[in-house]
């Protein structure tokens, strides 16, 4: 295993991806907290698709590319042109599953499960435009945004926010 690499002496030119992943992933805890509502302690990006095997909240990079979000990637970029980044914010949480006994959750359980989901999805789409802060003095180029969510596996409820923003 490899020893971590010291960024003290990185140039502030390389960092503006990670800058920004630490950003969002504060940011969404801020906004959660906004809502009173409250997340998984366990919280962290990460550069590879994310292991669900607990509740938690993480901010997974999918691709970086040339151009403003939407553009269309058959046509030619410019170097100079905004560097946009696709990336997904889960939220994972507990959900009922059949009992040792056999016997399925009930219908009210499944309910305040799913309930919280609705929130999750809900809050993150609330919430885009907060994405879309580049700094205190305004907004980036716009953001595209899209929620959904997975089949709930070995008891967990996975809520996901792709997000296509500009990188500040």
């Amino acid at each position: 295993m490899s020893l971590p690499v010291n960024l003290a002496d990185v140039s502030v030119d390389a960092l503006h991806l990670k800058n920004m992943m630490d950003g969002l992933i504060e940011r969404v805890c801020a906004i959660y907290q906004s809502y009173n509502v409250p997340l998984p302690t366990r919280q962290y990006w990460t550069m590879a698709t994310p292991i669900i095997d607990c509740e938690q909240v993480v901010v997974s990079f999918s691709q970086l590319y040339l151009g403003a979000p939407g553009d269309q990637a058959s046509s030619p970029q410019r170097c100079h042109v905004p560097r946009t980044v696709t990336m997904t914010i889960s939220i994972a949480r507990s959900f009922p599953v059949v009992g040792q006994n056999g016997r399925p959750p009930s219908p009210d359980t499944i309910e305040k499960a799913s309930a919280l989901s609705a929130i999750d999805a809900w809050i993150l789409i609330e919430s885009v435009r907060l994405f879309d802060m580049w700094d205190d003095t305004g907004y980036g180029l716009g953001v595209i945004a899209t929620v959904d969510t997975a089949e709930p596996q070995g008891g967990l409820q996975l809520v996901n926010m792709t997000l296509t923003m500009a990188v500040p």
